[in-house]
């Protein structure tokens, strides 16, 4: 069940599925109810679990002037060469 979910969630419908269909089988062949009643809606959702469709990107996005970092860098090293 656990492996029908984490490929489920990394967006692997196909064997996400059959481990899903597997650990039902189990759980019915020996009585295991209440794991049957966990997986069949697990099962049943294994599609929309999958990976978001929106990757945010990792890329940081500047909120400031460019042109005044720049400046700025340029003040403080010349900072650095007046002693």
């Amino acid at each position: 069940m656990k492996a029908g979910i984490g490929y489920a969630r990394f967006g692997n419908a196909k064997k996400s599925e059959a481990q899903l269909r597997q650990a039902l089988e189990i759980a019915t062949a020996h009585g295991l109810h209440e794991l049957v009643f966990r997986i069949e809606p697990i099962l049943a959702g294994a599609k929309e679990c999958g990976a978001p469709e929106h990757v945010e990107s990792a890329a940081p996005e500047f909120a400031y002037d460019i042109a005044s970092l720049k400046e700025v860098s340029a003040s403080l090293a010349t900072l650095g060469t007046e002693s």
